[in-house]
């Protein structure tokens, strides 16, 4: 019947089509890791970039780019050994039936001190870890972070700083500052973005627009019922006018 079609159908063909999670996720991108995870290292440290977690060794089964260019690794993993320079730029791969990655940015330097976090742009309630590492994983003495220029932590011994669950207002600047070899040093800022997760941003998308295919379908049903229920009258109707005088 018509009706069948009505909200609950229309439903569970919006939920198919746009659900994050749903038939589009076949095409979902590709998605660049690092191990370890700092995309800010020193000259001669090793880094290696995983294509969606897949430290697989198969060949043929990745694509990966280094400043637009394609590379000769055609691995899930890709190893880079005493870092140079020229390894610094944007990474992207893309892992057999799915689309090209967002870019991972990768930058070397050659510093007394670096600060690197596990992610510049993090989503509300994600984990940050933050660390002040010295050149040639020398010990670092009287650490202090600092967070848009205020002294934020302090440690006589060198700590990371870990954020279990993010918050818009961890966002900022942050550096360190530390003794190396007997001699104070302090790091580059580095900009830290927490922002809202993509789930809510799709959500205030696809709630007003579910809200209108719902209405629809209902309306539709609604209308649909109404003409049903008319139909069921006039039939009703007609066969009493046709009943027989003698059965009165």
């Amino acid at each position: 019947m018509p009706a069948s079609m009505g909200g609950p159908a229309l439903l569970w063909i919006a939920l198919l089509l746009f659900f994050p999670n749903g038939m589009l996720a076949v095409t979902r991108n590709s998605i660049v890791s690092l191990d370890p995870p700092w995309n800010r290292i020193f000259v001669g440290e090793d880094v290696t970039l995983i294509c969606n977690g897949d430290k697989s060794s198969e060949v043929n089964s990745t694509k990966w780019y280094h400043n637009g260019t394609i590379s000769n690794v055609k691995t899930s993993s890709f190893d880079i050994v005493n870092a140079t320079i020229e390894n610094s730029g944007e990474y992207r791969c893309q892992n057999k039936n799915l689309k090209q990655s967002k870019p991972v940015h990768l930058e070397i330097f050659s510093d007394w001190l670096l600060l690197q976090a596990s992610a510049e742009v993090v989503a509300v309630g994600k984990p940050i870890l933050i660390r002040c590492h010295g050149w040639k994983n020398w010990n670092v003495f009287k650490v202090v972070y600092y967070k848009n220029g205020k002294a934020l932590k302090y440690w006589y011994e060198n700590h990371n700083i870990s954020i279990a669950q993010a918050k818009l207002t961890d966002s900022g600047n942050y550096h360190c500052e530390g003794i190396i070899r007997q001699h104070k040093r302090a790091s580059d800022a580095l900009k830290i973005t927490v922002k809202a997760s993509e789930n809510y941003h799709w959500l205030r998308t696809f709630v007003p627009f579910l809200v209108v295919i719902l209405f629809i379908g209902d309306t539709g049903l609604l209308i649909s019922t109404q003409k049903e229920f008319t139909s069921l009258l006039k039939i009703k109707r007609t066969r009493k006018g046709n009943r027989d005088p003698k059965e009165k």
